[in-house]
């Protein structure tokens, strides 16, 4: 059996399957209160009786600050009972190999132990408890969610915003060269039997990119950022970036609500190798567009023009969408020489298109 999650401990991730999604990642809905009820079986008089009593106050749950997900190893559950997901905020996990059940230490090869956990929007263990104490648990929750909005405005993302990155003349001139550059619609990587590949999805990401070909600008942007970011990346983080990765310019405009959802910068293999993100605000006059890290409160970070937020690859973030105007963003990624040891490591599971989008250059300003 596994090591059962402690109090202030991390939760730890797992992806399983549910109703309609093969694989869905428990981290991403991270930034909410979550309740992990490990029941096993409906066919159980304690499990039935928690689920029940988890469900009979679903009000607890509606899926923006607090969710609730079951998880069963028991496959009439779904087959003979008919248990299935329910908006907003209730979702079932199909356990039926037992992998997540071992990870929590809730089943070993012979026995059940029907349990549950409250996560708290860190994702970190806040209570742990037998099935028989969900009410218990149930009653933290909705103190916490009671509590929540005067605690908020305390909260901040462990994240490093600096001005005066670009200057505005440059941020400028990276506009123009957008605007003749043939943007693309922007996807993401993600891992798809074995191979990290680009995928496309505008229920998940509005955005359109252009990649920089000009030697003389990457050149520029190299120097700036070597000799403006990198130093108080350093001091205030304790790290020294060594590469760079992708020189992208990015656009989103009001007419498709333009955004990216949450998300985090280093899940797949061909990304795993990237340590830190950085966000760079090439210009102002929009509405919406703003960072938000909701495993830290619901706060959002904006960098003034030319200047850039920098953040953990690890951290969930997600862009917000843009209500008004458009907004111009340079999104480059940071890693050292261990990153580019898992890079080469990784490099047979990337897929070519996105192996062939990227451009990459040394700290130093050499390719």
């Amino acid at each position: 059996m596994g090591k059962i999650p402690q109090v202030g401990e991390p939760a730890p991730f797992f992806a399983a399957a549910t109703d309609g999604v093969e694989r869905y990642s428990l981290d991403v809905v991270a930034g909410r209160w979550i309740v992990l009820m490990f029941f096993g079986t409906m066919g159980q008089a304690a499990p039935a009786e928690g689920l029940a009593l988890a469900l009979e106050r679903r009000q607890l749950f509606n899926g923006a600050d607090a969710a609730f997900f079951g998880v069963s190893i028991d496959p009439a559950d779904r087959e003979q009972r008919g248990l299935a997901n329910s908006d907003p905020g209730v979702r079932f996990f199909w356990d039926f190999d037992l992998a997540v059940s071992r990870l929590y230490g809730a089943v070993d090869e012979v026995n059940l132990r029907p349990c549950l956990f409250l996560i708290d929007p860190a994702f970190r263990i806040a209570m742990s408890a037998p099935i028989e104490a969900t009410g218990l648990v149930l009653d933290r929750l909705a103190q916490e969610l009671a509590d929540a909005p005067a605690q908020a405005q305390a909260q901040y993302a462990p994240v490093l915003t600096l001005p005066r990155i670009l200057e505005p003349e440059i941020c400028e001139a990276l506009i123009a060269y957008y605007r003749v550059g043939g943007a693309t619609a922007s996807g993401f990587a993600q891992d798809v039997g074995g191979q990290t590949v680009q995928h496309i999805d505008t229920f998940m990401k509005r955005r359109s990119d252009v990649t920089i070909e000009d030697e003389t600008v990457l050149e520029a942007i190299t120097t700036r950022l070597k000799d403006r970011l990198f130093p108080l990346v350093r001091r205030a983080l304790g790290w020294q970036a060594q590469h760079i990765e992708r020189y992208l310019i990015c656009r989103y405009g009001e007419e498709e609500l333009g955004f990216f959802s949450r998300h985090r910068d280093d899940a797949t293999a061909g990304t795993a190798h990237r340590k830190f993100a950085v966000s760079l605000n090439l210009n102002d006059g929009y509405e919406g567009g703003e960072l938000c890290f909701p495993e830290f409160g619901p706060r959002t970070y904006r960098p003034p023009v030319g200047g850039a937020t920098v953040f953990a690859c690890g951290l969930l973030h997600e862009a917000t969408p843009v209500t008004k105007g458009e907004r111009f963003v340079f999104v480059p990624f940071l890693y050292d020489e261990e990153g580019a040891r898992i890079r080469r490591q990784n490099m047979s599971k990337v897929s070519v298109d996105l192996r062939e989008s990227r451009r990459d250059r040394r700290a130093k300003g050499k390719r």
